[in-house]
């Protein structure tokens, strides 16, 4: 590959003349390279390379599945087995009910509110749990349907609730109250909403349709069981609560205790048939196409800064998990958007995403983190990506 740098205005700064030089000089040399992965099988129908690139350094951890394999599949866990809290990606593994497979490999998820406070781990996009709608999405998803068909795309919220008069407001799903706005607590949530300076309306299933756990792309009639005005309403495995702020709570007088309020679970594209979701960003691979950045945009370059790295990809025959190490001088510098975008091409990945990164980044396997995480100490994060074995299907 043969890149020149030039400049274009006599009073060009020398000095960014050979950062962009050094930029451009670099990029050649990383993204012309190729991937030959030594797979060793963990089990059955899924593989493990540690990927190494000593003239970077690069140390790449890739778990590879089978999608043929009918005892493997994909599923997300929440730190805590809810929102609310922060557990480590070994902890999490321990934590997924045996009915529901054994995990055999795992990376950190998406994105969250890591400031403590009381909605911390707050998942920044979308997340489904073994088919339970638990958090709305952001910009970008992957989700798996129920048939063995894996997503990834943009998925917009359009999640509202009906007043007694026919009138809808926008609905906002186990997150920090909206602001003059609604906001629906599922038991999932944690032992109470947390929320102050709201009025809470405590909902019981009204005896016909669907109801809890929440799905996405449903529709649910409630029944007012009671009215709170103190906020912090306690969640309860047969309730859910609608929570209102500011001018959000100019329409109660028309509710009462005993009222019926309908609301829905609509996304788009419709989502019913996930059973796994998972927030993320940006886009890596689309279309067997890896994204294209500037070099340059501005003063922020795309080329760099380098980080670790967390991802996930697939293609018709298989799923990846991946994390690059980084900020380990002498092991792995991590990776760029541009970088691992590459990476997932050359590794066979026709659409792939970007997850958390940086202290995040952690690879599990088989019992044990083989990835070296840059805070050397595993992070506690929101919820994570597994591939699990389930013994009571067949191949």
């Amino acid at each position: 590959m043969r890149t020149s740098c030039w400049a274009s205005h006599p009073f060009t700064s020398s000095v960014l003349l050979i950062v962009n030089c050094a930029l451009l000089t670099a990029a050649a040399q990383v993204l012309d390279y190729k991937v030959r992965p030594h797979y060793s099988v963990v089990v059955p129908g899924l593989e493990y390379a540690n990927v190494r690139l000593t003239n970077v350094p690069w140390s790449v951890h890739v778990a590879r599945l089978d999608r043929s394999r009918r005892d493997l599949g994909v599923m997300t866990t929440l730190g805590k087995g809810r929102i609310q809290g922060l557990s480590a990606l070994s902890a999490q593994t321990v934590s997924v009910p045996p009915k529901l497979g054994k995990p055999v490999a795992a990376v950190n998820g998406d994105f969250f509110l890591i400031k403590p406070g009381p909605y911390q781990g707050d998942p920044e996009g979308l997340q489904i749990v073994n088919g339970e709608l638990v958090s709305a999405p952001g910009d970008l998803s992957f989700w798996a349907e129920s048939g063995g068909a894996l997503h990834v795309g943009k998925v917009s919220a359009q999640m509202q609730f009906t007043w007694p008069d026919g009138t809808q407001s926008p609905l906002g799903l186990n997150e920090t109250p909206r602001r003059n706005g609604a906001t629906l607590f599922a038991p999932i949530f944690g032992a109470s909403t947390q929320a102050s300076n709201a009025v809470e309306l405590v909902l019981e299933h009204a005896q016909s349709g669907p109801w809890l756990p929440l799905r996405a792309n449903q529709l649910y009639s409630g029944r007012v069981r009671e009215i709170r005005t103190s906020g912090n309403t306690s969640l309860s495995p047969e309730t859910v609560i609608l929570s209102l702020t500011g001018s959000a709570t100019n329409a109660l007088a028309s509710v009462k205790p005993g009222a019926l309020l309908t609301f829905t679970t609509a996304l788009s594209p419709n989502l019913g048939e996930a059973v796994t979701a998972i927030g993320g960003g940006p886009l890596l691979v689309e279309r067997g196409k890896a994204q294209e950045w500037p070099v340059q945009r501005g003063t922020n370059t795309y080329l760099l800064p380098r980080h670790p790295r967390t991802a996930l990809g697939f293609n018709s025959r298989y799923f990846y998990l991946v994390v690059a190490d980084g900020r380990q001088q002498g092991l792995s510098m991590g990776m760029s958007f541009a970088e691992l975008a590459t990476f997932m091409k050359k590794l066979g990945c026709t659409e792939a995403m970007n997850l958390d990164g940086g202290g995040s980044a952690t690879f599990w396997l088989a019992g044990k983190v083989m990835n070296s995480p840059s805070d050397k100490r595993e992070r506690s994060l929101a919820n994570a990506v597994m591939i699990v074995q389930r013994t009571n299907r067949k191949r």
